[in-house]
């Protein structure tokens, strides 16, 4: 690996290497007079501004936005946008993906003397590298805004891309809305070396133990990984490492868990059957009820209700 690429994210809590999984990806048309709904959405999203002009509303800031605009928004921040009045409609393409945030590097850099701060009456952040660009100034922690001038026209053309990879049926078309997105971030973080930094999703864990609340409220129906993953919005591999980490059990795990302990509670206050008692609690019969039972608690149901009922 060359000296450059070594540095890339030489800042970042990802120090080899980031796997970038798309999530959502899709392009809005909003007319005026018709705001967008608020969104919250558990992953960070890269909105392209491919028409017209508004105000974004992330949290509480309002956030001039206009055609070539990038606004990057991190996971679970509020944020809706408005039409100008005199604009037709906007018209936005985007994408999220998991696991990682954007901030701003708490550092003021000029780009010609690494001792001089930004000044902040100067234009904003630019993905042009012209000469007449000296200075980028970005905002921090919920949402990042940078105009992209003349390089939005390739934006807009891998932003595309994504959308359409992401939503087309042709063989292997995710893995590559993947690899594009990844392509667009690396070649960003590049770009903005020193200026923003990829991190580790601090609001993952929201989302972990959301899941376990789910869990909690819903283990007496049929639940699959599948199912969590989607209601998680990460692949299944990566909510089990996650979940793991917080629970020190799969969810999977803590899902039998959850059943056997609410089944010893029926098991000693109540007269119900052990086919009841299986179905009320989530298990598909009594038999395979009998087995994870004696497994976790080292009795059958049977006998450890003999035991425990006074």
């Amino acid at each position: 690996m060359d000296s450059t690429s070594e540095s890339i994210l030489e800042s970042s809590l990802f120090k080899d290497d980031i796997d970038i999984k798309v999530l959502d990806a899709r392009e809005n048309i909003i007319t005026n007079g018709k705001n967008s709904r608020i969104q919250f959405n558990p992953f960070i999203y890269f909105y392209f501004l491919a028409e017209g002009s508004g105000t974004f509303f992330i949290e509480s800031d309002a956030v001039k936005i206009k055609k070539n605009d990038l606004v990057i928004i991190n996971s679970n921040i509020g944020h809706n946008i408005f039409v100008d009045e005199n604009e037709y409609a906007c018209r936005s393409i985007g994408f999220g993906v998991e696991s990682i945030g954007i901030n701003t590097v708490k550092e003021e850099i000029n780009n010609n003397k690494a001792d001089e701060k930004i000044d902040s009456n100067k234009d904003p952040n630019s993905l042009d590298e012209s000469e007449d660009e000296e200075k980028i100034k970005l905002e921090i922690d919920n949402y990042i805004l940078i105009p992209c001038k003349e390089e939005g026209k390739r934006v807009y053309e891998i932003f595309s891309s994504i959308v359409e990879e992401f939503s087309s049926d042709d063989l292997y078309a995710r893995t590559l809305a993947d690899s594009m997105a990844s392509y667009f971030i690396i070649k960003l973080l590049r770009l903005l070396k020193g200026k923003i930094e990829i991190v580790h999703d601090v609001n993952i864990n929201r989302q972990v133990d959301y899941i376990k609340s789910y869990i909690d409220g819903n283990y007496s129906t049929d639940i699959k990984l599948e199912e969590l993953s989607s209601l998680a919005y990460m692949n299944k591999f990566h909510l089990i490492a996650e979940f793991k980490q917080a629970y020190r059990v799969t969810p999977i795990e803590y899902l039998i868990l959850k059943r056997v302990e609410v089944s010893k509670g029926l098991l000693i206050s109540t007269n119900h059957s052990m086919e009841t008692i299986a179905h009320i609690v989530g298990f598909n019969s009594q038999s395979y009820f009998n087995q994870v039972f004696r497994k976790k608690v080292g009795f059958t149901p049977s006998q450890f209700r003999k035991k425990h009922r006074l």
